[in-house]
């Protein structure tokens, strides 16, 4: 918390009183000192986003290790819970789960909707085993029971050329700017110059799923 008092952008409306002791972890403590960011003319406090973590996480997270099952998840629509995006070398890759995959149980649960938010999000995300029913494009479904491990992140979900009309379009998703950064440029000089070879006339980059990194990997992306 002396950190936090030298260089919150808000340290001056850090109470005395604010007792670190009574939370669980650092982001616990940084969650609660969002409150402080008042601003005139705001009616709530301004700061959502400020996080803490320990520095082993960090490093994990910066090389793109990670020690979940490798599976995200979104609403797309309520009551339909699809499979967003899975990395290939998670848990959740290799038992085959695929992109628009419905859930349709969780944990023997059924309940499946935006009120049940929390439940669902610790069970994908902050479990260390799961069990998880799924119906396929196809209409067939598929029951998996998924243990967490940890397993290396690639950044480069996609990268493919579409010839529409007279034109020939790049595409790749790309899904962070964290990770293994040998890997990440690698994929960078495979993908463009597997582009150059084609000959594509556009070039869409996918960032839609991407949170961010290093300024210096956007640097050689571009």
């Amino acid at each position: 918390i002396a950190d936090a008092r030298d260089i919150y952008l808000w340290y001056s409306q850090i109470p005395s009183t604010f007792n670190v002791q009574s939370y669980a972890d650092p982001n616990a403590i940084m969650e609660a000192i969002r409150q402080y960011s008042n601003e005139p003319g705001f009616s709530a406090p301004v700061d959502k986003w400020s996080f803490a973590m320990k520095q082993s996480e960090w490093n994990n997270l910066s090389s793109g290790v990670s020690g979940d099952f490798g599976m995200n998840v979104f609403f797309f629509k309520e009551g339909d819970l699809r499979v967003k995006s899975v990395e290939r070398s998670s848990p959740a890759g290799a038992a085959g789960i695929r992109r628009g995959w419905k859930i349709t149980k969780i944990n023997g649960s059924t309940n499946i909707t935006t009120s049940n938010a929390s439940f669902i999000s610790n069970a994908v995300w902050n479990s260390s085993t799961g069990s998880f029913s799924f119906q396929k494009p196809d209409g067939s479904s598929v029951d998996l029971n998924l243990t967490a491990a940890s397993y290396q992140e690639h950044p480069v979900y996609l990268d493919t050329v579409y010839s529409i009309n007279s034109k020939k379009i790049g595409y790749f998703s790309f899904n962070s700017f964290l990770g293994d950064t040998n890997e990440v440029y690698n994929e960078f000089s495979r993908v463009f110059n597997k582009f150059s070879g084609a000959g594509i006339t556009d070039l869409v980059v996918d960032l839609r799923y991407n949170g961010g990194g290093y300024v210096s990997v956007q640097q050689t992306l571009a």
